[in-house]
């Protein structure tokens, strides 16, 4: 079976687009989110610059499911609800037990958590930030995951190191420990076993971290030839780690095992994020940095297999989701990702077909 993409509507976000969430909230399936990360230069004779950006809020109504030009202006079928002006988005994330809490990791070295407020006339409200930073270490926020539970959060940052925070009415840093030698450019919870943690890096090393004993990696992977850039616990089949790199491959690693990957595909570009459809978890959205967004199926014998690819964006493809459909509905109801990418500062948001052949 492969996957064929039908552009449904076209956004310009003005800024440099890298990241897409859409809304788990059982009522805001049509509610998506959109970050930005702007260089703007504040000191010409220094070199000095500033890293803003903005997170919009986005109502996808589904009023077309056919062929959009890019240049048509007049895409009604996507309406901007939102937009926050904020330091530059790094990634976002809805937490997965409170659906109406959006935390966003900033190049502030802050992280932001959002409410979304009254859902018949949705908006993102504050209400609670957090700092990274400290005097000896400026840092960029670079990834950000919530636990199964919605308690906890492990963000990684541009120094190596790994955060674990706790959340309820505010945000709290538990521990925090140095992971990487350079940018810890992922990190994310096991689905499998909560005291687990892994972290990527720009080293090439996927590390294994124990919550129990924080302070150093419990292991250390070293078969990525480049830096580790996204992780996916994928928590519906068990034990399952599937991992992205700078390398443009996608390994797949049992949780029990860690030595050495399972299998893995080649996709090409360099891959920065991995998302399972939620209606269909081993559809696999990848979004393959230099390249295109890619779909791949991990198939009932743990391979990796690719079924389709779209290749709208002009420029570095980073931000992609799917959208999340409540389980009341109908499972015949069409299937739908928005993506983004950065230097064309393009959204597009895509019915997604299934072709056998």
């Amino acid at each position: 079976m492969e996957l064929e993409f039908r552009t449904c509507a076209v956004y310009d976000t003005k800024q440099s687009a890298d990241s897409v969430e859409w809304c788990p909230h059982p009522e805001g399936e049509a509610l998506f989110v959109c970050g930005t990360y702007q260089l703007e230069s504040n000191d010409q004779s220094t070199g000095g610059s500033d890293r803003k950006g903005r997170v919009f809020l986005f109502r996808f109504h589904d009023i077309d499911t056919g062929e959009r030009h890019p240049d048509d202006d007049d895409n009604r079928s996507l309406t901007v609800l939102q937009t926050l002006e904020r330091s530059a988005v790094l990634d976002q994330k809805w937490n997965p037990s409170q659906c109406d809490r959006l935390a966003v990791a900033g190049s502030d070295g802050t992280i932001h958590v959002y409410a979304l407020a009254d859902i018949e006339t949705p908006r993102l409200e504050s209400q609670v930030m957090r700092s990274l930073l400290d005097e000896e270490s400026p840092v960029l926020a670079l990834s950000l995951d919530w636990s199964r539970e919605g308690g906890r959060m492990v963000v990684s940052d541009s120094g190596g190191t790994v955060n674990l925070l706790s959340f309820d009415s505010e945000l709290k840093i538990i521990n925090r420990w140095k992971a990487h030698s350079f940018e810890a450019w992922t990190a994310a919870f096991s689905r499998h076993n909560e005291n687990v943690v892994y972290s990527g890096g720009d080293d090439s090393l996927l590390c294994i971290h124990d919550l129990r004993c924080p302070g150093v990696p419990v292991s250390k992977n070293k078969s990525h030839t480049a830096g580790v850039t996204s992780l996916l616990s994928f928590e519906h089949r068990e034990h399952i780690l599937l991992t992205g790199s700078y390398d443009g491959k996608v390994r797949l690693f049992d949780e029990r095992q860690m030595k050495a990957d399972v299998t893995q595909v080649d996709l090409v570009g360099g891959i920065w994020r991995l998302r399972p459809n939620p209606r269909c978890p081993d559809q696999i959205l990848c979004a393959c940095m230099y390249e295109n967004f890619s779909t791949i199926q991990l198939t009932a014998d743990l391979g990796l297999v690719k079924t389709g690819a779209y290749d709208a964006h002009d420029s570095i493809c980073y931000g992609c989701d799917w959208q999340v459909v409540s389980p009341n509905r109908s499972p015949t109801n069409d299937t739908y990702v928005a993506t983004c990418s950065f230097y064309d500062h393009k959204l597009c948001v895509s019915k997604v077909v299934s072709l056998y052949r």
